[in-house]
C-alpha cells in the first residue's frame, strides 16, 4: 500500500527544479542544493509527518515510554489495512511517534523545532495527569497544536487523576475548552474529553482504544480483529506446540529403542566374552591335565623298568 505520509524531496529534484519555467544551470543546480542542505542542517525543510505526538509530563514518562513503544510496534490486522478510516486510508503501521525526550532532549523551551514537530503530527496524544494539568508545557504542546491542526483528532489517556478541573483533576485547560485561533481558551465552548482509564482498564484496553481512534475505526471492529489474530496465533502455537511434542515423543521412542538394542547387543557381547574366555580356560586346563598325564606316565613307566624282576639279567 503506497504510504499515504508525505515524503521528502530529494536533493536531486531539488537542485534540477527550475524556479521561473526554464531549467537551472548546472551552478545554480550545485547552488540550490547547498541552500537545500543548508536548510536541513538547520531544520527549515519539513521532513516526513509524524503519526502521533504524545504531550506528558515528565512525571509520568514511564507511561509516554510505555504509549510510545505500544503504538510504534503495534501491527493493524491485515483485514483492516487499505480500509477508509476517518481520517484517511488505514495504514499497516502508525510510525513515527514524536516524542520530545527522544526527538529534542535539549529542547528547552517551545520552539520553532517543537512547533515544527507539532504541525507535522496527524495526531496528538496527552498523556492526563493531575502533574500534566499543572505542567505549563503540555498545556501549550495541546493548545499549539490545535491552532496549527484545528482538524486534527486529540486523543487523551488517563494515568492519574480523576476527569475534572479539582484539585484532583487530570485534564489540562486546553483539553476542557475549545482554543481559538490564537491559542486562548474559548470558556463559551466547553468540552467533554473522553479518555480511557489506565487506572480502571488494562493496558491491552487502553492500547486498542487508543489506536482505533488513531486509525479513525471502531474499538469493536479492532478489538474484534485483534481477538481473531489472538485466536490464530494461539491455534498455530498450539498446532506447532502439539508437533513439536509428537516429534520430540517420536525421537524419544527412537532413542529408547535403540538404546535397548545396544543393551541387547551388549549383553550378547559380554555374553560371547565369557563364553571365550571359559573356553580358553577350559583349554588351558585340559592341555595341563594332558602334560600331567603324560608325567605321570613316564614316571610310571620309569618305575616298573626298574622293580620288574623279569627285566634283570639271569644268575649262573
Amino acid at each position: 500500500m503506497a504510504d499515504s505520509f508525505p515524503s521528502d524531496q530529494s536533493g536531486a529534484d531539488y537542485a534540477t527544479r527550475p524556479s521561473s519555467g526554464n531549467p537551472l544551470g548546472p551552478g545554480q543546480a550545485l547552488a540550490a542544493l547547498g541552500t537545500h542542505l543548508a536548510d536541513l542542517a538547520k531544520g527549515r525543510v519539513e521532513q516526513s509527518s509524524y503519526a502521533a505526538f504524545i504531550s506528558y509530563s515528565h512525571r509520568d514518562m514511564a507511561v509516554a515510554r510505555w504509549l510510545h513503544k505500544a503504538i510504534e510496534s503495534y501491527r493493524v490486522p491485515r483485514a483492516l489495512v487499505g480500509l477508509e478510516g476517518d481520517y484517511g486510508t488505514v495504514p499497516a503501521r502508525l510510525t513515527p511517534v514524536f516524542r520530545d525526550e527522544d526527538e529534542l532532549a535539549g529542547a528547552a523551551q517551545l520552539g520553532p523545532k517543537l512547533e515544527g514537530a507539532l504541525a507535522r503530527s496527524r495526531a496528538l496524544v496527552v498523556v492526563c495527569s493531575p502533574a500534566a494539568r499543572a505542567s505549563q508545557w503540555v498545556d501549550n504542546e495541546v493548545r499549539t497544536f490545535k491552532r496549527l491542526n484545528p482538524d486534527a483528532p486529540v486523543f487523551a489517556v488517563i494515568a492519574g487523576g480523576v476527569p475534572g478541573e479539582g484539585e484532583d483533576g487530570c485534564f489540562p485547560d486546553a483539553l476542557l475548552w475549545e482554543v481559538d485561533a490564537a491559542g486562548a481558551s474559548d470558556r463559551s465552548r466547553p468540552l467533554e474529553p473522553l479518555a480511557p482509564d489506565l487506572q480502571v482498564l488494562g493496558k491491552r484496553v487502553v492500547k486498542l482504544k487508543l489506536i482505533a481512534g488513531m486509525l479513525g475505526v471502531p474499538f469493536d471492529r479492532l478489538n474484534d480483529r485483534e481477538q481473531r489474530r489472538r485466536r490464530t496465533f494461539a491455534a498455530i502455537y498450539t498446532v506447532a506446540s502439539l508437533v513439536l511434542i509428537v516429534a520430540l515423543s517420536a525421537l524419544s521412542l527412537i532413542a529408547l529403542h535403540n538404546a535397548r538394542i545396544a543393551e541387547r547387543e551388549r549383553i550378547a557381547a559380554e555374553q560371547q566374552r565369557n563364553e571365550a574366555i571359559a573356553a580358553r580356560d577350559l583349554a588351558e586346563r585340559r592341555t595341563w591335565l594332558a602334560q600331567q598325564s603324560a608325567e605321570q606316565i613316564r614316571a610310571f613307566a620309569s618305575e616298573a623298568c626298574q622293580t620288574d624282576p623279569a627285566s634283570a639279567p639271569a644268575g649262573r
